[in-house]
């Protein structure tokens, strides 16, 4: 699945198996590395079809809580749980999907391979766009800071 990503760090290609999303924040490791812009892009049926288990087990989940709470706990639950499909004409609500809420699911499985060295760290997801059956996630990554020897 993998080779249906592609990878773009400051608006170069680079190896989707060298970017890793961390499971916890870089917080203050950020201090010490240096800041990139990122593009993620992938094919939006290949999305559609490779998140579909995880969305549905997350939609039933949340509505369940919904239920427990006693109404719609998120922009989702007040738009319905809209398919994936329906999603994907809806960026602003699937960037909350697939960059946050199934991150992991989705970033965190089909970038870094868990054995090349890691080159860049997500940091944070900032916007989704979909165009010409594409969907495009953006926002910061970090790469170690490199030394300058005077």
């Amino acid at each position: 699945m993998q080779s249906t990503l592609s990878l773009f760090i400051d608006d170069e290609p680079r190896t989707v198996g060298r970017f890793a999303v961390p499971e916890m924040s870089l917080s203050s490791s950020r201090a010490a590395m240096k800041q990139h812009r990122f593009v993620i892009e992938m094919q939006a049926s290949a999305l559609i079809k490779y998140l579909e288990p995880a969305y549905a087990a997350w939609v039933a989940e949340s509505k369940k809580d919904d239920e427990r709470c006693g109404g719609p706990q998120d922009k989702l639950a007040k738009a319905g749980y809209p398919s994936l499909n329906q999603l994907i004409e809806t960026p602003r609500l699937l960037g909350f999907v697939v960059g946050h809420y199934l991150l992991q699911e989705f970033l965190g499985k089909l970038t870094w391979d868990g054995a090349s060295s890691i080159e860049y760290w997500l940091d944070r997801v900032v916007d989704c766009q979909t165009s010409d059956g594409f969907v495009r996630l953006s926002g910061t990554c970090y790469s170690k800071a490199l030394c300058v020897e005077a």
